[in-house]
């Protein structure tokens, strides 16, 4: 069966280009890329272009690009050494993705002060909210860029200054997984030290991240070993994944530049003006690649299995978590449990169009009416 494929935040099809890059290193480049002899040291140049592309979408350098087995190494490795022997307290939002969330909750149980703030009912973390909870005392702050939940953008530039201004010396570490090649990104102008990205959101193969870590910013290793990536994190680097990963994200940047997302999104957002038993999370600032919409008294699990049966394909939150747990996000905005349960998430990408928007759309009116008449029986 051929599916309309509108859970993206989720995953994202490999790209074809990618998927070749793979095969050659997997079976032509094979050369493992710390040996010594030419073959390999070629493959060791190819990983730096890689990393030096991947910086470039960024606005960083090569040189800054640790590459990982996932964003969520990534995050776990942003918190494991940007915090190890440091003093002081930690923030963080509770619109987290739960690899985030659920690192913090770790320090907390190590009794660490770790202080947790709400966004705002748009779904937007305020820079005023992170300067009351930040002091001189504070040494690590991690807050997502765009919502993997609703995909509101958070203004990073501002709270960062704001934190800056309290405490001069943290480090910020932002989780970009859901704004990486889909918004435009300068690490440098955003003035973060660490930067969270995933391959497989952007047509990549699944295996494969990378973290930024600003030039300057000395980091104890987060896996021992042989000293590969510069003794940052050791063991044989993924090299079909790496390779893959430039190729999938400077093919998904471009793909973007020509997408609205945005036009997808609103043919959704008219689809359920003016009913009230229907509430769209998350407004203003957005990227437009996802929506979340909760029908009040309906089970999200029900309404996405309905959609499904009409051959289209959405999510109920992070596929990291379960529906419960990303339920922590909408709550921590305010929205009501009685929504809440009923919330579906549709996630585009650049391969998506106005007709299969309009298909499912049309699929989720549908379903959802014949719900409401069945529980009113």
């Amino acid at each position: 069966m051929s599916y309309i494929y509108l859970d993206n935040a989720a995953t994202t099809q490999v790209s074809e280009s990618a998927a070749k890059a793979m095969l050659h290193y997997a079976r032509e480049e094979f050369y493992n890329p710390s040996a010594g002899y030419a073959p390999a040291l070629e493959v060791r140049k190819q990983i730096k272009r890689s990393a030096n592309e991947i910086a470039g979408i960024l606005g960083a350098s090569g040189e800054e690009i640790i590459f990982t087995s996932c964003a969520t190494e990534s995050n776990n490795h942003a918190f494991s050494c940007g915090i190890k022997n440091k003093k002081g307290n930690v923030i963080v939002s509770s619109m987290e993705h739960a690899s985030v969330y659920e690192c913090a909750m770790r320090l907390k149980s190590k009794g660490i002060d770790v202080r947790f703030v709400n966004p705002d009912s748009s779904g937007h973390i305020l820079p005023e909210d992170i300067a009351a909870l930040a002091d001189s005392n504070t040494a690590f702050v991690s807050i997502i860029h765009c919502s993997n939940e609703t995909g509101t953008i958070n203004d990073i530039q501002e709270i960062v200054k704001a934190v800056k201004k309290k405490s001069p010396s943290a480090i910020f570490h932002c989780d970009g997984v859901q704004a990486f090649c889909k918004i435009p990104t300068d690490v440098k102008k955003l003035g973060i030290d660490m930067y969270s990205v995933s391959a497989h959101k952007v047509g990549g193969m699944k295996g494969t991240g990378a973290l930024y870590v600003r030039k300057g910013l000395n980091l104890p290793a987060f896996i021992a070993g042989g000293g590969q990536q510069e003794s940052r994190r050791s063991g044989t680097e993924n090299v079909c994944g790496i390779m893959s990963f430039a190729i999938a994200a400077t093919e998904y940047r471009n793909a973007a530049s020509n997408f609205n997302a945005h036009e997808l999104r609103d043919i959704f957002i008219q689809k359920f003006a003016g009913d009230e038993k229907v509430k769209i999370n998350g407004s203003g600032t957005d990227s437009g690649y996802v929506i979340s919409i909760s029908f009040l008294g309906l089970r999200g699990e029900i309404i996405a299995h309905g959609m499904e049966d009409k051959g289209i394909l959405v999510g109920l939150g992070s596929a990291c978590s379960t529906h419960i747990r990303s339920n922590r996000v909408l709550g921590s905005m305010g929205v009501s449990k009685e929504f809440a349960e009923g919330s579906i998430r549709i996630s585009f990408s650049p391969h998506n169009n106005t007709a299969e928007a309009i298909t499912a759309a049309d699929a989720l009116k549908e379903i959802t009416d014949e719900l409401r008449v069945r529980m009113s029986r």
